[in-house]
């Protein structure tokens, strides 16, 4: 697998049953030190894709296996606390993930069954202080439908790294667990951004400022579709887009940390 990659992408994914809408994509590449942002789509846009569910994941994953040489942060979590896993391996994880829970709600009670009602944390989400549990009731189906129709069937086909989790050596793209509010966290800029009043606009053109300081470029119209989107989407693609970045100067990027990092994950921001 090539160690030079110039392409970052970022996706705010959604697991609702209109995800075509919900699920955007922003698309970068590095060019002197900078990210400059060269588009930004919902994934009903993408060849083939469509507002429902089934045809926005089969589309999105279409996607991801093409973008040889690229890096692609993708905003929900990639595995559970290694304790929900009962010593599997994460492809084995994920190989068996939708026999072991059929639909969503399966999942999230069979996790609440085996903890006890409480939400357990990985390691990596109490070391990014993501917002909520794999299995949070704002979460779960994210997790679920990411899990089963996306980064499974990408691991099998063998074509992508999924780090820090598998990674073949033939692989050509590399995708990572993002996390855009843990970032904006760390950068210091986390307003409530996500809604239609004026307040919440405003709290997106500091967002969108913010980027721009940290050598983000966006041409205005896609600046202004990051700020008009009021679901936060558009914006969040965008900051996922950032975490793909910044992964890529992790010293021992795309290698694990330690053991634990290769069954529960690791997340980027």
């Amino acid at each position: 697998m090539s160690a030079a990659f110039d392409r970052f992408i970022g996706v705010d994914f959604s697991g609702a049953s209109d995800a075509g809408r919900r699920i955007w994509i922003a698309i970068g590449h590095a060019d002197n030190g900078r990210m400059i942002i060269t588009g930004i789509l919902p994934a009903a846009d993408l060849p083939g894709g469509g507002v429902n569910r089934a045809d926005a994941l089969a589309a999105l994953r279409r996607f991801a296996s093409a973008q040889n040489g690229a890096i692609i942060g993708l905003d929900f979590p990639f595995s559970l606390p290694a304790d929900l896993l009962d010593g599997d391996d994460w492809p084995s994880f994920a190989e068996t993930f939708r026999r072991r829970w059929p639909d969503p709600d399966a999942f999230r009670e069979g996790c609440r069954a085996r903890t006890g009602n409480r939400e357990l944390k990985r390691l990596c989400d109490r070391e990014a202080q993501t917002p909520f549990a794999a299995y949070n009731l704002r979460l779960y189906r994210q997790t679920y439908y990411g899990i089963a129709d996306l980064l499974a069937p990408l691991a099998r086909d063998g074509g992508v790294c999924i780090v820090p989790l598998v990674c073949p050596p033939q692989a050509a793209v590399i995708l990572v667990e993002a996390c855009p509010a843990s970032l904006l966290k760390r950068l210091e800029t986390y307003p409530s951004y996500k809604g239609r009043s004026s307040g919440h606009a405003a709290s997106r053109v500091r967002i969108v400022e913010k980027l721009e300081e940290q050598s983000v470029v966006l041409r205005r119209e896609i600046a202004d579709t990051a700020i008009a989107q009021s679901g936060g989407d558009a914006l969040d693609a965008i900051v996922a887009a950032l975490c793909a970045w910044r992964a890529s100067t992790d010293p021992v990027f795309p290698k694990p940390h330690d053991r634990r990092e290769v069954v529960e994950g690791r997340v980027y921001f």
